[in-house]
């Protein structure tokens, strides 16, 4: 699978000028140089005797190890249980001061270098990181570079292992560099595993590797953090936001291995600025993605999990608060660590937890009563909405990126999921290694250029796909659009697909509660190849004699009402799926609709070279009773209105070429009004005027130059008298001064 998609992107993206500045010169103070300065020292001394502490369990783990020697003997997996054994032991030695901790952390050191299936067996040493084209280097490479460094001065040390220690570096490094997996790829976890590495070895040993230590130190200053990780984090990175584009079963190890790898750097005078805020972005988006009532995180990528949500992992908080985040933001993750009770195994790296409780942050509840209530990753194009920040509010994430350098991130463009308090209602169920965008709820145009066993799926060589825009008004009303038409871009051939694009709106309710009206428009090129939309959801849906179809589960009612107007549609499907996957023998992989974990779904294929459906979801409580939408058509627009509770919401579509006329007349009752696709001028502002016609508002927008309101998109609110007033960009973000979390916080795109 990973060979399969880094084919599919091809070799690498564009490569910008070298970012890079002079290395400082290579470290050659005492060690250790890496994490254990007097202040971290002292702390970890401070806390060995504190029944529960990180370092008390590290102490116990490594007691634990010293007894259990000939169970611990047998690698257990890529060398993980031998490398935490390594530096929770020479934790241990640090903290109490006592040999036999040294003695042990030596032992396992040593299986490091040479061995692989059982400690002594010999058959390790320059081919270990090797295995599963380097994936044992985040276990192997990491932790006996910082165990050379933790243990250089131990009792039980000699220079002879010392010295096979940075010969097996050289080797393994070199290896790396010329045939690892991901070595140049940040963003991805086997480039964190080896950039800890790399990092690690390269501090460790300066000074004391000759010429090729002094070599590799300005290969890390230089290459590694001042060009490759430099651009992945500055404005505009793949990194920017915090979110993982793998997803989060890959995002834990590999930000913790980050944020260590950052604070090494940094304790060596290497500034890494774009890191700092990094660490910051990572707790904003952990706490964002979290569903309402904490009952997971939207995953983002693939995973094995079975449920819609993957459990928040502890590393993620552990390794920004033992790396660079802020004062500010490493008291948010301690507080989240405490309020989620989120705790690492035992027989885990302790290390991540033991520095993070070495800082001494105190717990600082996030803000949340004040904290804006949307946050776009822009990086990897992750959007998350929520009406308010209770447990029982309606959260939404959308997923809209170009093609970027990751494994484990399916063509997905305009997929969305959304929850209700304690019920997930729309869920991407995607199973593990899928090709297709028909698994998850992303908009999906046939194309005529892509390989048969692509189609319909979108494709992987996208460079232009991305939000048009993506904002939150002062009411909590979201507004996203995805432009995704360059989706069907095959290799170096454009697009075939010149105009697809989804918008998605959610209106909340005075309640929490929400609807969000699902705007998708394309032209394919031909009547034969259509848009093909699909909902996936836990709920059992029946379709009622409106068309709409409904269910409730838990606490919820969900309804899905189509309302189509230019287009014609297939009827309306709902079926069930099993769990599943796409690797069949039989499987067309571009087609593939299977599921990680049962669910229903509502599909619909809108036929014709011109495609749009409207499709309005109403989230609720079970037995209100709602109003069916009600749905109209003009020449040059398209309109849903919808009511929940005493609050209306009126979504009206132009036609793209609205955008240059001189002005559009809709009519429509009193409530919170979004207009797509209005006239505008090139500053994209508008006027608006409404006066009553009988129980509705005529209202008129003109494009002006000066003055009027945000066109992009027009959100306003409509009075009973018809008065109107602009509902503008929500200004919540400012709630957040003095904490310096990038264009990715609460950003507009």
């Amino acid at each position: 699978m990973r060979r399969l998609v880094a084919s599919l992107l091809g070799a690498s993206l564009a490569v910008s000028a070298p970012l890079a500045s002079a290395a400082p010169p290579e470290p050659t103070g005492p060690h250790p140089r890496m994490f254990l300065d007097t202040k971290t020292k002292s702390a970890i001394k401070a806390a060995a005797s504190k029944e529960g502490s990180h370092i008390s369990r590290a102490i116990r783990e490594c007691r634990r190890a010293t007894a259990s020697m000939k169970e611990e003997a047998r690698n257990a997996y890529m060398g993980f249980n031998w490398a935490s054994n390594t530096t929770n032991c020479a934790l241990a030695w640090h903290a109490t001061g006592d040999a036999s901790h040294a003695k042990t952390a030596i032992h396992f050191f040593t299986a490091l270098l040479d061995d692989w299936d059982t400690v002594g067996d010999g058959k390790g040493g320059d081919t270990a990181v090797r295995h599963d084209s380097g994936y044992a280097i985040r276990a192997v490479g990491v932790h006996a570079g910082v165990g050379y460094d933790l243990l250089h001065d131990a009792p039980g040390m000699t220079p002879a292992l010392l010295a096979k220690a940075r010969g097996r570096f050289a080797a393994w490094i070199d290896w790396y560099e010329k045939d690892g997996y991901r070595a140049k790829s940040p963003g991805t976890n086997y480039q964190a595993g080896y950039l800890f590495a790399v990092t690690a070895i390269a501090i460790a040993q300066a000074g004391e590797a000759g010429p090729a230590g002094a070599k590799l130190w300005r290969h890390v200053v230089d290459d590694v953090w001042g060009t490759q990780m430099k651009r992945a984090a500055q404005p505009g990175g793949l990194l920017e936001g915090g979110d993982w584009g793998e997803g989060w079963q890959y995002g834990p190890l590999s930000v913790a291995s980050y944020g260590l790898a950052s604070r090494a750097m940094t304790e060596q005078g290497v500034a890494l600025p774009e890191f700092q805020r990094w660490s910051d972005e990572i707790v904003l988006r952990h706490i964002h993605a979290l569903v309402p009532g904490d009952r997971g995180l939207f995953v983002a990528g693939d995973t094995q999990n079975e449920t819609p949500n993957i459990t928040p992992n502890a590393w993620t908080l552990m390794g920004v608060i033992g790396g660079l985040a802020s004062d500010k933001a490493a008291g948010w993750a301690r507080a989240e660590l405490d309020r989620l009770k989120l705790k690492t195994e035992d027989k885990s790296f302790l290390l991540y937890d033991v520095l993070a409780e070495a800082r001494g942050v105190a717990p600082v509840p996030f803000p949340r009563e004040t904290a804006p209530t949307l946050y776009l990753a822009k990086g990897t194009g992750a959007l998350y909405a929520r009406t308010s920040w209770s447990p029982n509010a309606v959260w939404m994430a959308v997923q809209c990126t170009r093609t970027i350098d990751v494994d484990h991130l399916p063509a997905n463009a305009g997929n969305f999921v959304l929850a209700r308090g304690t019920d997930d209602v729309v869920v991407d169920p995607s199973p593990y290694g899928t090709l297709s965008s028909l698994t998850s709820n992303a908009p999906t145009v046939e194309s005529a250029h892509l390989p048969p066993d692509y189609k319909p799926s979108q494709a992987f060589w996208s460079e232009k796909t991305r939000y048009v825009w993506a904002r939150q008004t002062e009411s909590a009303v979201v507004a996203a659009r995805c432009d995704y038409a360059d989706q069907y871009k095959f290799q170096d051939r454009p697009s075939d697909v010149p105009f697809a694009m989804r918008d998605l709106v959610l209106i909340p309710s005075a309640d929490a509660n929400a609807t969000l009206v699902v705007v998708d428009r394309a032209r394919s090129g031909a009547d034969a190849r259509g848009l093909h939309l699909r909902f996936r959801t836990p709920f059992t849906l029946a379709t009622g004699k409106d068309g709409a179809a409904s269910g409730t589960n838990g606490r919820t009612a969900f309804t899905i009402t189509p309302a189509y107007t230019t287009t014609t549609a297939t009827a309306p499907t709902l079926k069930q799926t099993g769990p599943g996957n796409c690797f069949g023998a039989s499987t067309k992989r571009g087609d593939c609709n299977a599921a990680r974990f049962a669910v229903n779904d509502y599909g619909v294929v809108l036929k014709g070279a011109q495609a749009l459906g409207l499709h309005v979801l109403d989230v609720g409580p079970v037995r209100e009773q709602v109003s069916p939408p009600k749905a109209w058509s003009a020449p040059d627009h398209r309109a849903v209105s919808f009511e929940r509770g005493k609050l209306r919401g009126v979504v009206v579509v132009g036609e793209p070429a609205t955008a240059t006329a001189d002005k559009l007349i809709y009519r429509a009752e009193p409530g919170r009004h979004v207009v797509l696709d209005g006239p505008a001028s090139p500053t994209g502002r508008v006027a608006a005027a409404a006066e009553r016609d009988g129980s509705s508002c005529k209202v008129t927008l003109r494009p002006t130059r000066e003055g009027g309101m945000d066109a992009r998109p027009l959100a306003m609110t409509v009075s009973d008298t018809c008065e109107v007033k602009e509902d503008p960009p929500s200004t919540k973000a400012a709630a957040l001064a003095g904490f310096v979390a990038g264009p990715g916080a609460g950003a507009a795109a």
